[in-house]
């Protein structure tokens, strides 16, 4: 039986980047289920792993830290839908997997913290991890021993970027599994405690243009249909 994939996003209202992490979960063998904020929470029920895709920033207070005045898109509602149901995955070993914005919320869920602002907050002469004339930029990772390792079979790797945070201090029970190898930022994270806790700061839902950008994209998606299967 397939498994059903929670998928959570801002609304209800589907659109290019929202169809990309709709059409990657059905494409490798999912039921995409999305979830938002004023959801019924019967929609909850029954969800054989969690997807938590891109968006705005996470509002600070979750993380004990000042606003900074380049946040974007701050949603509290989806804050406030995403971090619990986040937490209540990890404790019930739903399978979780956190793509962008994933995986900081990821973090913060476990009481970690973020990086407002990569060039203001840790270094000024980081990596443009940010669109560039509306393309993802593009950079190399390193992998560490990993189960990320495991799935990729690399310890380097090319990946996109579109953000302008990210993790600092990791949450409980997380490992750093992989960095930028040319400023250090942290690309991915895992609990290797539980069945498949992996979170990625970069976009594999739209590593789409090349050969190894799809076979990166698959193996991921497969990763984690397959652990959701199993559930």
């Amino acid at each position: 039986m397939k498994p059903i994939i929670g998928i959570t996003f801002l609304s209800n209202i589907n659109n290019d980047s929202s169809n990309n992490y709709i059409k990657a979960i059905s494409e490798f063998g999912g039921i995409p289920r999305t979830l938002y904020p004023g959801i019924s929470k019967d929609a909850f029920d029954g969800i054989d792993g969690l997807l938590l895709t891109g968006g705005g920033d996470i509002h600070p207070d979750n993380f004990g830290e000042p606003y900074h005045p380049t946040l974007k898109f701050v949603s509290e509602n989806r804050d406030a839908l995403e971090i619990p149901l986040c937490q209540k995955a990890i404790e019930d070993d739903i399978p979780v997997f956190g793509i962008c914005r994933g995986i900081q919320v990821m973090s913060v869920a476990m009481g970690g913290s973020l990086y407002q602002d990569i060039h203001e907050e840790y270094r000024q002469d980081a990596l443009i991890h940010t669109q560039i004339d509306n393309e993802d930029s593009r950079h190399e990772i390193e992998i560490g021993e990993s189960r990320l390792n495991e799935f990729i079979g690399k310890e380097i790797d090319a990946v996109n970027s579109s953000h302008h945070q990210a993790v600092k201090d990791k949450g409980d029970g997380f490992v750093v599994t992989a960095h930028s190898t040319e400023d250090g930022v942290i690309e991915a994270i895992e609990n290797p405690s539980k069945k498949f806790v992996l979170g990625v700061q970069y976009h594999p839902e739209r590593m789409l243009e090349t050969v190894e950008f799809r076979e990166h994209r698959r193996k991921l998606f497969e990763a984690f249909i397959k652990a959701a299967s199993s559930s």
